[in-house]
């Protein structure tokens, strides 16, 4: 079994608020975890979008590392999360494997690299 660091960026809809989103997140992670670990505390930004994404101008956005079982459940993995209708958008990056330090949290001048990746992937829609 070839296991393998992934970051995964999520943008949620702003339509639900703290206590949803918390259930929301609660499930999706136990529907994640049978495809892999997840590695640190996930941890949810409300954040005002360059631009609307399905109508939306504001979303919740989160970013944590994964580690997957193996490689080839990531197509099942992507299944999962086009399923979910609150989820905007995501992007999964391909890592090497995390520092002790970079396990935690994921540094902020990372969000800001991930945020700009994110607009460009949009922009090319």
């Amino acid at each position: 079994m070839h296991m393998k660091f992934y970051e995964f960026n999520l943008l949620i809809t702003s339509s639900l608020k703290e206590e949803k989103l918390l259930e929301f997140s609660e499930k999706l992670i136990s529907e994640l975890q049978s495809f892999g670990d997840i590695k640190g505390e996930i941890e949810f930004k409300f954040r005002r979008l360059a631009y609307p994404i399905k109508k939306e101008g504001e979303a919740w956005l989160t970013t944590f590392l994964f580690l997957v079982k193996d490689v080839e459940m990531l197509d099942g993995i992507e299944k999962k999360l086009k399923e979910k209708q609150e989820i905007l958008r995501y992007l999964i990056l391909s890592k090497k494997e995390a520092k002790e330090e970079e396990k935690e949290v994921p540094k902020e001048d990372n969000l800001e690299k991930v945020n700009q990746k994110v607009e460009e992937l949009l922009k090319e829609e």
